[in-house]
């Protein structure tokens, strides 16, 4: 197989996805998606990808109260109100501190200011992720691993670093979800936990495929909560043509323009 060139790869901020988790079930799902392009926003109800509006309503789902019709697209020339409300208060004192600590300055706009911070709130379980984008046949796309109370993350922290390869190991068997992917140290082999739900029918198929992917850490938060203490980062890519399921997974920068002309006309 040949070497593939991961290095070139970025994730424009352009599309968020919105997940909601059910509090008790622990099940997270892709329910929206939120698009920003030339000082224009839209939102709309994610009906496509798996682990979406549909299985979500079955799990107990109610639409958002800002955005209650789920045939709608909803568009605005600023950061829609129920989400601008999910933003550090830019007149807070330290709000520079906050910037610093994002690795942002203080030109950001308010959507990188909700790529940044996932727009989460104590008090509800939304929050915004970055999607699988996609340039030719390569991707990019991180995320903070899953189920780590649940298994040896904890145990394991002291001796995982920045930039460590995780191995990514496909469960098939798992009753909860045979399309799970876990994540295991490269050390000594322990598991620290899975792919976020919403990600890893994407990864299972693909490994399924014979493409490739690598997963190395890229952020441990030693003092954060469980599910925000380690951070890994998935490059890919896919040979030769390719396979029917990664248009379902991933959006590339031109999909994405293309979607949002098609809806701000609809909208």
């Amino acid at each position: 197989m040949a070497e593939i060139n991961y290095g070139q790869l970025s994730e424009p901020p352009l599309v968020l996805w919105l997940i909601w988790q059910n509090t008790e079930t622990r099940n997270r799902y892709h329910v929206g998606n939120l698009i920003y392009e030339k000082g224009q926003y839209l939102f709309y109800y994610e009906k496509k990808n798996r682990r979406s509006l549909s299985e979500a309503e079955k799990d107990g789902y109610e639409p958002h109260l800002a955005f209650p019709d789920t045939e709608k697209v909803y568009r605005s020339s600023a950061l829609f109100p129920a989400f601008e409300r999910r933003l550090p208060d830019r007149r807070r004192v330290r709000f520079k501190e906050i910037l610093k600590s994002l690795d942002l300055d203080e030109t950001a706009d308010d959507f990188e200011l909700l790529a940044a911070t996932g727009g989460r709130l104590a008090t509800d379980p939304y929050e915004f992720v970055m999607p699988i984008t996609r340039n030719e046949n390569e991707f990019i796309f991180s995320f903070y691993i899953a189920g780590w109370r649940y298994n040896q993350g904890e145990e394991m922290l002291d001796q995982l670093t920045r930039g460590m390869s995780v191995q990514l190991k496909l469960e098939p068997e798992n009753e909860k979800d045979p399309k799970a992917v876990a994540l295991y140290d490269s050390v000594l082999g322990q598991k620290l936990g899975y792919v976020p739900a919403f990600y890893s029918g994407f990864i299972f198929d693909l490994l399924q495929s014979g493409s490739s992917c690598r997963a190395d850490i890229t952020e441990i938060n030693r003092n954060a909560y469980p599910q925000k203490k380690v951070k890994v980062s998935i490059r890919g890519g896919v040979q030769g043509k390719e396979p029917g399921f990664i248009s379902e997974y991933t959006m590339s920068v031109e999909e994405a323009t293309e979607t949002y002309n098609a809806l701000r006309k609809d909208a």
